[in-house]
């Protein structure tokens, strides 16, 4: 899978499951969950331990597009990518690993926050831009200001998103929509109830498509 092709993928699935843990072993509890709910994208932090473990674990189990997030470095990129990542997510715009991201004909999704960062992002190639951290810069009025004058962008909210602020966010302009810390990290999911998260993930998949859940997804 490509560049384009992951990038036709996200817009298509409109929203991309973030998961940041300091156990693997939650890691993989909610990336199954999240799945048997139909979410197919999935973007594994590279501050979880035995992050690149995970990848490669989740590609050969087919359970979705998988990415590495916090993706600083040519080497944290090489490891992603070599263990099975399908795209590459940064909190900033590194124009080294922008550059290797495209030779390699990876999709790589730099952070950007202001306007001024995120044309830097775009201009360089970037498809999508993550905009992040979007809650403190005014949330879904915010992505529909930025956009007011730049409509072209393609861009990515992010910053512990939720599934209600999934709707707002696509309705202000977004192409796709990070879910972390509200969707992922909710009381009955802290409690242990992963089939909180599954049915969670259903409700997205009916916003976002009105598709059924656990539709397989080649990779």
């Amino acid at each position: 899978m490509n560049a384009e092709k992951t990038r036709e993928r996200l817009y298509e699935e409109k929203a991309v499951v973030i998961l940041r843990e300091k156990s693997p072993d939650l890691v993989r509890k909610k990336a199954h969950a999240a799945k048997d709910g139909g979410l197919q994208i999935q973007e594994i932090t590279w501050t979880t331990p035995s992050v690149a473990e995970l990848i490669r674990e989740f590609t050969k189990e087919h359970l979705g597009i998988i990415g590495a997030g916090t993706i600083l470095t040519i080497e944290d990129a090489k490891q992603a990518v070599d263990a099975g990542a399908k795209f590459l997510v940064s909190p900033i715009f590194t124009p080294v690993v922008s550059a290797w991201a495209k030779k390699k004909d990876v999709l790589y999704i730099p952070g950007a926050a202001t306007p001024q960062e995120i044309m830097r992002a775009w201009t360089d190639g970037c498809r999508p831009v993550k905009v992040f951290p979007i809650p403190d810069f005014g949330g879904a009025a915010y992505l529909k200001h930025v956009l007011a004058p730049l409509p072209f962008l393609e861009l990515l909210p992010t910053g512990g998103l939720g599934l209600e602020d999934l709707q707002p966010y696509l309705d202000a302009g977004a192409k796709a929509v990070g879910l972390g810390a509200k969707f992922t990290h909710t009381a009955p999911v802290l409690a242990g109830d992963y089939a909180s998260l599954t049915a969670e993930a259903a409700k997205v998949v009916e916003l976002t498509k009105g598709a059924k859940p656990g539709v397989p997804v080649k990779v």
